[in-house]
């Protein structure tokens, strides 16, 4: 039993009557009733009762045509299904980033995502960078957000977003009521970061903004996120320099300085494989890099 002959019957058994159905399909009539003997033969049950007045449905044909309705109805649906996936507009997008990153830019670009592509599966993974980087190539991830500079073979990366660093400091720091902050002031600092293992980039980033301002930072914690990091900042434990974007991790025991002399800047890039991105990773491409504009 083939498609054909189910498009066949379903509209025999709609116009009930085979001059109209032939029509309808533009078929001659002859080759039609052909068609429709052949699909009762190979299903070895009467489906129409035929007189010289009316077609009507047997049982077996008022069943059979329930289930072709049925069947059309997945078949548009699958057929619909795979030109959204092929479009990017469906399926499953794996969306990568390191914790230094999930502040800022990450949740604004997730929802503009959702947004304007709602059947799109998203599943975000929360990795070190080097796992990123390992996922990527694998095929486990289709594109992520990172902090710069990253670097991993076979893994292409591009700007996405660029902001200031800030100092933050415990409130009552002595720092705290300074309006301008120079970064020799903070040589004899306790400083707060995140392990070297978990975000690479930002951390040599850091210690390379220290070394060049005459000292190296003295690093006594290490914490793996943005609200780890500001809540031992609050505790007086340390300080710490962040990507602007951390403030709003909100603290009332913390203040936020700018650093003015400071050239460097906090950069986000989006990472992806060397290969064809996917149709779905595509997308996410044009709405991240529409988000920063």
């Amino acid at each position: 039993m083939e498609f054909r002959q189910l498009q066949l019957f379903v509209a025999v058994a709609e116009e009930l009557h085979f001059g109209r159905a032939a029509s309808r399909v533009r078929m001659a009539q002859p080759p039609f009733s052909q068609q429709i003997r052949k699909l009762e033969s190979e299903l070895g049950v009467d489906l129409l009762i035929r007189t010289s007045r009316r077609v009507a449905l047997t049982p077996a044909g008022q069943q059979l045509l329930a289930h072709a309705k049925a069947l059309f109805a997945k078949r548009a649906e699958a057929i619909a299904s795979v030109r959204h996936v092929a479009k990017g507009e469906a399926g499953l997008l794996r969306v990568g980033f390191g914790a230094s990153s999930a502040f800022g830019v990450l949740p604004e670009i997730i929802r503009r995502f959702r947004i304007r592509h709602p059947q799109v599966i998203l599943r975000l993974d929360d990795r070190e960078s080097l796992d990123i980087g390992a996922a990527l190539s694998h095929g486990d991830l289709d594109i992520a957000i990172l902090r710069a500079p990253f670097q991993y073979e076979g893994i292409e990366t591009e700007p996405l977003f660029q902001e200031r660093f800030v100092l933050a400091l415990p409130q009552d720091h002595p720092l705290a009521g300074k309006k301008r902050i120079a970064m020799a002031a903070l040589a004899g600092e306790s400083f707060i970061l995140f392990p070297r293992a978990i975000a690479p980039g930002l951390h040599d980033t850091i210690a390379s903004i220290c070394i060049q301002a005459g000292f190296s930072p003295r690093v006594v914690h290490e914490a793996s996120s943005w609200p780890s990091v500001i809540s031992l900042v609050k505790a007086g434990l340390g300080i710490t320099i962040a990507p602007s974007s951390a403030k709003s991790v909100l603290s009332d025991g913390v203040v936020f300085k700018a650093l003015p002399e400071m050239p460097a800047r906090a950069e986000l890039v989006l990472a992806f494989p060397r290969r064809v991105l996917s149709p779905a990773a595509m997308l996410f491409r044009e709405v991240a890099s529409a988000a920063m504009r």
